[in-house]
């Protein structure tokens, strides 16, 4: 099952596309949530790179893109969809509701370095989870749509207090609130 799961997961990664409103329906819950916080990663370090760069109106283009993603699932959610699907779009909503208030509130890099952040590492090849010193396995443990109601500050305390022990495999219990 594992193995699986993170060849699906691989595989939604890398097809993540600019219509991710559609690709969304390709891949199970999991793989969406996994590949999207792949991608947000990537997206909110490139702006850091472009800003070093000199590109001063990268945070904000990309804070209106952020804007945009949530304006275009909050349409789709308005459509008849199957009972997954809504739940799917529903949790990416809230995730990507907390990422565009971490994109508009970013005051200096440790805010970023206390952020969970997924990437998939081309050496090991492998999904991998950071935050601050603490870099975990994914897993691949099936955890299904769980649904979530908020993510608040507290939550990301919880977290970066949790990440800071340094487990070995990203616990299975955490996944459900990531």
């Amino acid at each position: 099952m594992r193995r699986t799961n993170r060849l699906l997961t691989k595989e939604a990664i890398f097809r993540y596309c600019e219509d991710r409103i559609d690709w969304m329906l390709l891949y199970q819950g999991m793989m969406v949530l996994a590949a999207n916080q792949v991608w947000w990663t990537w997206e909110v370090e490139d702006v850091f790179r472009k800003v070093k760069k000199g590109e001063k109106q990268a945070m904000k283009l990309y804070a209106k893109k952020m804007h945009q993603q949530i304006d275009d699932l909050v349409t789709r959610i308005a459509v008849p969809l199957s009972k997954n699907d809504r739940k799917k779009y529903n949790t990416v909503l809230i995730i990507d509701v907390h990422a565009r208030d971490i994109v508009d509130t970013f005051a200096q890099e440790f805010e970023w370095e206390s952020q969970l952040r997924f990437y998939w590492d081309r050496e090991p090849d492998e999904l991998n989870v950071r935050q601050c010193t603490g870099t975990f396995s994914y897993g691949y443990e099936y955890m299904g749509l769980n649904g979530r109601l908020v993510i608040t500050p507290l939550t990301d305390r919880i977290y970066l207090t949790l990440t800071q022990k340094q487990p070995r495999i990203w616990p299975k219990h955490w996944a459900c609130y990531v």
